[in-house]
């Protein structure tokens, strides 16, 4: 089931337009009227050059199509817009592939705020000033997104951690967003546009991770939980968490020592060969990489049900020894037990070949709607497995494109036979896509299959609820 995408976390180097304005009055108690006005204001004004402005050229003279004009709205309106288009990317079962892929895309990034309000938000937040709480405190974040950033720091106690402090007046700006998305799922919801999703289900989705997102404490408590679960530390770190320089809105986790994944594979793309060679002087193994990322997602998703939400290459850096350390829990997935047996049944078929048990497996995680025919969706479902399985069989120089193109139609077809998908299987397959997508960029000529056939094989002697050995 793990599958790479066509276009992959940062496919096209592209500048942002995101601005974040917060005017007076936007506070934590909630969207002023103020601001509302000004975010209506923005939606229409994008909605018209974006959206309907270029409608009036003929489609041959259009310098963007669709797609790009979308992600470009949603990453210029900024806020929860960029929210909303990561939410999209790569929900097949809710727009045509083209936009999906395109979202993947969507930027989030802003200018960092000024120090004085990190110090004012700390000191609100933590009751004590900077000094007191950290021996150093390096002024200039090193990373700087729409909902806070991060800095360096080292406890009294000598200890390196990384300061996440959220941007002031965010939580009004998301609120009016959500708000705005939600008058227009309203009028989105009275045409056929998308399918059985309701796009106000989309909305309120949004919303529930945005209100997870705003609370550090949540994300405080998901890292925990997933560092508790780790498996095989010899492939998996999660950082400590230090509760007692943690709140709603400061978050303080141990320093990895690492190089993001993002930074590798845009040096990858530069120069592969002077990249590798560089890796491996300090020791660094990127098929052992690839191999660690597959089998920690593995044993969190199918041994544990709960897995890392986010897996943009941001979010995940290669450490010493080829471990894999993760960052940015704000969401995080969980596989209810059911769901989870069935998807260790739906791989134990796919992989013995039996396509008819698999779609049986795959149509428990997709709900049919009023307007439904569920066998003609059974047949597209299984004419689509019995492919894949041909292709696969047939042409496995091509087993990596294949497999994204199973995955893509599968999801494709949801979409065409208005089933909605349970919740926890649209996460779990956007992690599989992006996955496979950092995967292919590290180790593109490696073959990952036989390392998930091992481990199912190992879960189902061992127990859904044992963990399988590391890879050897």
């Amino acid at each position: 089931m793990s599958t790479p995408t066509p276009a992959g976390p940062g496919h096209r180097r592209r500048r942002a337009a995101t601005t974040l304005r917060l005017g007076p009055g936007a506070g934590s108690d909630g969207a002023s009227p103020r601001l509302s006005a000004l975010r209506t204001l923005d939606l229409l004004r994008v909605l018209l050059m974006r959206g309907l402005a270029p409608l009036l050229v003929p489609a041959r003279h259009r310098r963007a199509s669709g797609p790009v004009r979308l992600r470009r709205a949603l990453e210029t309106l900024g806020g929860g817009w960029i929210k909303l288009g990561q939410l999209l990317a790569l929900r097949f079962d809710v727009l045509p592939e083209a936009y999906c892929l395109e979202l993947f895309d969507t930027l989030n990034r802003v200018p960092p705020f000024q120090y004085a309000e990190v110090e004012r938000v700390i000191r609100d937040e933590l009751g004590q000033e900077i000094p007191d709480l950290f021996s150093s405190f390096e002024a200039k974040p090193f990373g700087s997104a729409s909902i806070g950033q991060v800095h360096d720091a080292v406890l009294h106690d000598g200890r390196r951690v990384a300061v996440k402090v959220q941007r002031p007046g965010i939580d009004a700006l998301l609120m009016c967003d959500v708000a705005l998305m939600r008058r227009v799922a309203a009028i989105v919801d009275r045409t056929p546009l998308l399918g059985a999703i309701r796009s106000r289900d989309v909305v309120d989705e949004l919303a529930r991770w945005t209100r997870e997102e705003l609370d550090y404490t949540v994300e405080a408590a998901n890292a925990i939980e997933m560092r508790a679960n780790v498996r095989d530390e010899d492939t998996e770190h999660d950082p400590e968490i230090h509760l007692d320089h943690t709140s709603r809105r400061v978050l303080t986790a141990e320093r990895l020592d690492g190089v993001p994944l993002v930074d590798i594979i845009r040096e990858l793309r530069a120069d592969r060969d002077r990249c590798t060679q560089r890796l491996r002087a300090a020791g660094y193994d990127l098929d052992r990489a690839a191999e660690n990322v597959v089998w920690n997602f593995l044993n969190q998703a199918y041994a544990v049900g709960v897995f890392h939400g986010d897996l943009h290459p941001a979010n995940v850096l290669l450490l010493a020894g080829n471990r894999i350390g993760y960052v940015d829990f704000g969401i995080v997935g969980r596989i209810p037990p059911e769901v989870q047996e069935s998807l260790g049944r739906y791989a134990m078929s796919l992989f013995g070949g039996d396509a008819s048990a698999a779609v049986d497996q795959l149509l428990r995680w997709l709900r049919p709607s009023a307007r439904t025919d569920a066998a003609a969706a059974r047949s597209h479902m299984l004419g689509l497995t019995e492919r894949f399985l041909d292709d696969l069989e047939h042409a496995p120089a091509r087993r990596r494109e294949v497999l994204a193109r199973f995955q893509v139609d599968l999801l494709s077809a949801a979409r065409q036979h208005r089933l909605v998908a349970d919740p926890a299987i649209v996460l779990y397959t956007k992690v599989v896509l992006a996955m496979d997508a950092v995967t292919s960029e590290l180790a593109p000529s490696l073959d990952l299959q036989p390392l998930h056939e091992r481990f199912v094989s190992e879960l189902l002697i061992e127990g859904f609820e044992s963990a399988a050995s590391p890879p050897s």
